[in-house]
This record gives C-alpha cells, sequence and structure tokens, in this order.
C-alpha cells in the first residue's frame, strides 16, 4: 500500500472514529453527523471552554464539545500522570489560554491536513479577531513551528514567526 494509500485511508478511518464518537456522546444521528463536511461541523465561530496545552484547545460546537489540535504549532509538552513539565510548557499554555480562553475563535480545516488526528482531535487552524493563534504563540516564543505530514497554508509565516522569537530570545528562546 503506497503512503498517499495509507493516509487516505487513516483519514477516512479517523473521520469515522470521530463522527461515531460525536454521535455517541451528544445524541446526535450518526447519519447526520457523516454527512457533514468537515467544514460545515466548525463553520462560523466557536467558543473555547478549555486550554489543554499551548497547542490543544476544547471548543464547544452546535454538536458539542471537539478538541482541536492547532495547525502549524507545536509546544512543550506539560507533565501527567506525576511526570514533569517541559521547559516553557506552563507559560505556553498560560499565552494561548489569555488569548482565547471564553472567546470565540475560527476554525478552519486544511485540505493539506488530515480531519482528525491519531488521538481523535480535529486539525484545524485557530483565529482570533482574524489572526493566527499559531503565529501570535510562535511569535512570543510559547512554541515551536511543526510540521507533520505535508506542507500546509500558512507555513511561511508560521516559520518567519518562530525564526523572529528565536533571534530575539523571546520566550523558551531565552529561558529554555
Amino acid at each position: 500500500m503506497t503512503r498517499t494509500t495509507r493516509t487516505q485511508r487513516g483519514r477516512v478511518l479517523s473521520a469515522a472514529a470521530l463522527a461515531i464518537a460525536t454521535a455517541t456522546l451528544t445524541g446526535c444521528d450518526l447519519e447526520q453527523l457523516v454527512d457533514l463536511a468537515p467544514s460545515e461541523r466548525d463553520e462560523g465561530t466557536v467558543e473555547v471552554v478549555a486550554v489543554v496545552d499551548g497547542d490543544t484547545i476544547d471548543v464547544a460546537t452546535s454538536t458539542g464539545e471537539e478538541r482541536v489540535r492547532i495547525i502549524g504549532i507545536d509546544t512543550p509538552e506539560i507533565g501527567r500522570r506525576g511526570e514533569a513539565s517541559e521547559c516553557y510548557a506552563i507559560e505556553a499554555r498560560e499565552f494561548v489560554d489569555e488569548l482565547v480562553y471564553g472567546r470565540d475563535v475560527e476554525l478552519r480545516a486544511d485540505d493539506t491536513q488530515a480531519d482528525v488526528d491519531a488521538y481523535g482531535r480535529l486539525l484545524r487552524h485557530v483565529f482570533i479577531d482574524g489572526r493566527s493563534v499559531a503565529v501570535e504563540t510562535l511569535a512570543a516564543g510559547a512554541g515551536y513551528e511543526y510540521t507533520y505530514d505535508a506542507a500546509y497554508d500558512g507555513l511561511s509565516e508560521h516559520q518567519d514567526a518562530e525564526s523572529a522569537a528565536r533571534a530575539a530570545g523571546l520566550g523558551l528562546w531565552g529561558t529554555c
């Protein structure tokens, strides 16, 4: 099986698993969810109800809560189950929390990326007041540019924001 075929199959299986889980948790009709394209599930704005860490948020949608992995950024990991947090993990989460918690954000799918990741999180660009949350976070030095599977929309802007933060010694670049 080629990489493209595996990736496509993985996207279909991930989308199906997410649809089943969403239907089960929200009591929605599975057929209604399956018929929706990714952009229709997250059209318009959604409210951020939790900031899990610097690159993952929970949002309230018309079908319930969704966990969203922000495309184009990776932030230090917060320690779980007694493990220590990586350098600047708490600060990265606090930065994103101050930026988006309790506010409406716009989610945008990216055709170059899967709909969901291996953990069932929606993969989306996230915007607040027309600004990219990933770029804002990178510009503050709270994370690293992250390309998972393929170049994504806005890649060069993400790389430029990280480079500028690194050169200025901002955030984790001056601390870690």
